[in-house]
């Protein structure tokens, strides 16, 4: 079936139910699980005049994009499920899971069909389209519920 899979999240609730399938999946199936969070890339010229330092704000951000994927990374440990984490900092988030995706030799893309609330939710929804419009590896988009084993 799957060999690997993965697993891109935001942090959300919907984003960390996925997480908790897409490992079901993969204990299911004797796959592993690559948990991954893209930080968003801003721009230098104004994040260093609205918040002070940019260096700072990139080291925040990776920072917090480490601490979702390894959300997804502990679910799988604790399912038995072979797993590694990938944090990276990209503009285009779909785009960066792509190619991640193409460059780990993922064999399906597992994420939430939309992340976050509000206009935030607005925004976020567009990267599982675009993913699922642009990748050449099979994609999963998850709306919630439970996956059969």
């Amino acid at each position: 079936m799957f060999h690997k899979i993965l697993v891109p999240t935001d942090g959300s609730a919907l984003s960390e139910a996925a997480a908790a399938a897409a490992v079901a999946l993969a204990r299911g199936s004797g796959a592993e699980i690559v948990a991954l969070s893209v930080a968003q890339q801003g721009d230098p010229a104004r994040e260093q005049v609205e918040n002070g330092d940019w260096a700072a704000q990139r080291i925040r951000a990776l920072n917090a994009a480490a601490q979702r994927a390894g959300r997804v990374a502990r679910l799988a440990q604790e399912a038995g499920v072979p797993h590694s984490l990938v944090t990276t900092m990209a503009s285009s988030q779909h785009d960066e899971i792509i190619r991640v995706a193409l460059e780990l030799h993922c064999d399906l893309i597992f994420l939430a069909a939309h992340g976050q609330c509000g206009v935030t939710r607005l925004i976020a929804a567009r990267v599982p389209q675009l993913v699922l419009a642009y990748s050449p590896i099979p994609v999963i988009l998850y709306r919630g519920g439970t996956v059969p084993a």
